[in-house]
């Protein structure tokens, strides 16, 4: 083996261990100790955060609780917007990877529900992303490599993820910011926030149903 490569390789390890005893440590508490630690990093938190967010794929930290923490961190603005740039970041980060390591992987014929989502995203590639971002019955991570294994442009990928990941975005850091701001605004903002991210999947759902693209995982099968 090449040492070049054998250095990047370690270089790798070392970086993914470290990443894992950060998340590791925060799986276990909340959203209220990831504040702490983000703050403490004074005016550069927000690139922090972002930077994280962009990182958390590799070691499926969930996007939730990161989302609830920005806005935690930085409130009902600026939360929003480190976690979508942190979100995007990271989504493109998963996608060239896994299409640069994974071309073994797409050689491989599907079969079963992998082969339809597959072909779901190959022929119908940015509504099916936009959908399957905003309907939480695909692991956001996996999403990213699935489509990162299809013939699907990262162009299209990338704008139907852009759309995607906007409800989910507001509605969990809005939630987070609600945590210290129990105004009646706030509240207010953060319900509607949530009715709107809940209303959304059932006019999709009933979209799909008219291009005949089935979404409906059974909980056995879910990926």
């Amino acid at each position: 083996m090449p040492w070049k490569l054998l250095l990047k390789l370690m270089l790798f390890a070392v970086i993914a261990g470290l990443l894992y005893m950060f998340f590791e440590h925060f799986s276990t508490t909340g959203p209220e100790q990831i504040q702490t630690f983000m703050l403490s990093f004074g005016i550069i938190a927000p690139l922090v955060f972002i930077l994280l967010f962009a990182l958390r794929p590799f070691v499926l930290f969930p996007a939730s609780i990161m989302a609830m923490a920005g806005g935690l961190s930085f409130g009902p603005i600026i939360g929003p917007a480190v976690t979508y740039i942190g979100s995007l970041a990271g989504a493109a980060l998963s996608f060239f990877i896994m299409r640069k390591v994974g071309h073994k992987i797409r050689a491989k014929k599907w079969s079963g529900r992998g082969e339809v989502i597959q072909q779901n995203i190959e022929n119908n590639g940015f509504f099916y992303i936009t959908a399957l971002r905003i309907i939480p019955v695909i692991n956001f991570d996996f999403l990213s490599y699935l489509s990162a294994l299809s013939r699907v442009k990262f162009h299209i990928y990338f704008r139907a993820t852009m759309v995607g990941i906007i409800p989910g975005t507001l509605a969990f850091n809005f939630l987070g910011a609600s945590i210290v701001d129990l105004s009646p605004a706030m509240i207010s903002m953060t319900a509607a926030t949530f009715l709107i991210a809940f209303t959304i999947p059932v006019l999709i759902r009933k979209k799909m149903k008219q291009k005949n693209m089935d979404i409906d995982l059974l909980p056995d099968e879910q990926l």
